[in-house]
């Protein structure tokens, strides 16, 4: 649950997805009604002058 304008810091994207992953996002945490932390992620975005594109999905066990 971050957004960025889609041309920009695609990078970071991933980090905060791996960051929400491993329960290390401070305020921005999300967890399951549970409690549990989230067991998989995403993040997408464009490159060049939109004319790239790419989109991960990582996951834990």
């Amino acid at each position: 649950m971050a957004a960025r304008h889609p041309g920009m810091r695609g990078l970071f994207l991933l980090v905060e997805a791996v960051r929400r992953l491993r329960g290390e996002a401070g305020e921005r945490q999300v967890r399951a009604r549970d409690g549990a932390l989230p067991r998989l992620g995403v993040a997408s975005g464009t490159g060049g002058w939109f004319c790239s594109s790419g989109t991960v999905v990582p996951g834990r066990e």
